[in-house]
């Protein structure tokens, strides 16, 4: 009997063997359950350590459950997301990092939850953070974006959406496609997505336009608990990081969003955004100072990456700061952090500050470039 293909599970993969067989070997085992339903598509950007062999080695325990390619050279993480959508023919598709892990029946769940709603354009899932204690190597719990304010399943306001103002979208891992108006955007506005191709995000900017196409389309999350299990990113150096992955990507998405056919109504949202990630910046590089954790390449390269990438007003204040914080001892700051956290929490000021410290310690602990993302 042929596949009633319900859902796709897209994976973009690049040299994460390891990553990729863990996440496969907890997702292989529910989608067996489904195995008529569901297809697993592999677009594996021309790794060059044993992806391939990690992959060969599931299809031999689960055959034909798996879809596998393979580019002849790295073509980036947008291409090859892009690449992997393509792949896939079920009715929606589950874009999913290959470093991240799931929860017990997820796809089951998300099979039941698209059957109900057939409507959506997206549907945003729920994801948990957390991190890994280096000493003792227990997983510690960072975050939830479940919300409890709101109902189990709810109705995402697509002028936020189109606005960039549901920040949730940002994570590739948590969003389910509806595959046929995809498709239907990669045929006629492929050179509009293709803007998009070196932010390393390019599924903002496409979740954007569903909604600006099809405004008679659902945006719906699926708020009952968290589906996708993430680990919190290490960088190697914070200055440059967080500058090129946050400002400069978003200001990048946030030009090609205006840019688009009827987003007018939807401009004031997308500027007010735009501005505030200027002293969103400018506060994490005081508070990675407070914690000691201020690493930055040199200081002339980062103000010249400063004055590359930024507004030249923009430009002059991130030097003025980061210069300027340069200087300024720690402690200093720490204390006044304090104070700004005492006025703020109250007697829970020190869990606060316990979790931002643990947090800041890690995130800035790793070894990882930025330019490493668009593999």
């Amino acid at each position: 009997m042929e596949k009633e293909i319900l859902l796709s599970i897209a994976i973009p993969t690049y040299n994460r063997a390891k990553s990729l067989e863990n996440l496969l070997r907890g997702l292989l085992p529910q989608v067996k359950k489904r195995e008529r339903e569901v297809e697993i598509c592999i677009s594996d950007n021309g790794s060059e350590d044993s992806t391939r062999e990690v992959v060969m080695n599931f299809e031999n325990e689960y055959p034909g459950l798996l879809r596998y390619r393979t580019n002849e050279k790295n073509l980036g993480i947008d291409k090859n997301i892009l690449l992997v959508m393509e792949m896939s023919r079920g009715e929606f598709i589950w874009t999913l990092g290959d470093d991240d892990t799931i929860a017990e029946n997820a796809v089951e769940e998300i099979i039941e939850f698209t059957g109900h709603n057939k409507n959506a354009g997206l549907i945003v899932m729920k994801e948990e953070t957390y991190f890994i204690d280096t000493q003792t190597g227990q997983r510690t719990f960072y975050h939830s974006t479940l919300n409890k304010n709101k109902a189990g399943v709810f109705t995402i306001e697509k002028k936020d959406i189109i606005g960039l103002s549901f920040p949730e979208i940002a994570f590739m891992s948590v969003l389910v496609f509806n595959n046929a108006i995809i498709k239907k955007i990669f045929a006629e506005d492929m050179s509009v997505i293709e803007s998009g191709i070196g932010t390393h995000h390019v599924h903002i900017p496409l979740c954007a336009l569903i909604f600006l196409k099809y405004s008679t389309l659902d945006a719906i999350a699926f708020n009952i608990h968290p589906i996708v299990y993430r680990e919190l990113p290490r960088f190697k150096f914070f200055i440059e990081d967080k500058f090129m992955l946050h400002y400069r990507v978003q200001k990048e998405i946030n030009k090609i969003v205006l840019s688009y056919n009827n987003i007018a109504d939807y401009a004031p949202m997308i500027v007010r955004g735009d501005k505030r990630l200027t002293m969103v910046f400018a506060k994490d590089m005081a508070i990675m100072r407070a914690f000691g954790t201020f690493n930055y390449f040199s200081y002339a390269g980062c103000l010249k990456l400063f004055f590359r990438e930024a507004s030249l007003a923009d430009a002059l204040l991130f030097s003025f700061i980061f210069l300027t914080l340069s200087i300024t001892p720690p402690a200093f700051l720490a204390s006044l952090y304090k104070v700004l956290l005492i006025a703020r929490h109250g007697k829970n000021w020190k869990m606060q500050w316990d979790v931002l410290y643990s947090v800041s310690s890690i995130t800035t602990s790793g070894t990882r470039r930025r330019n490493d993302l668009g593999k």
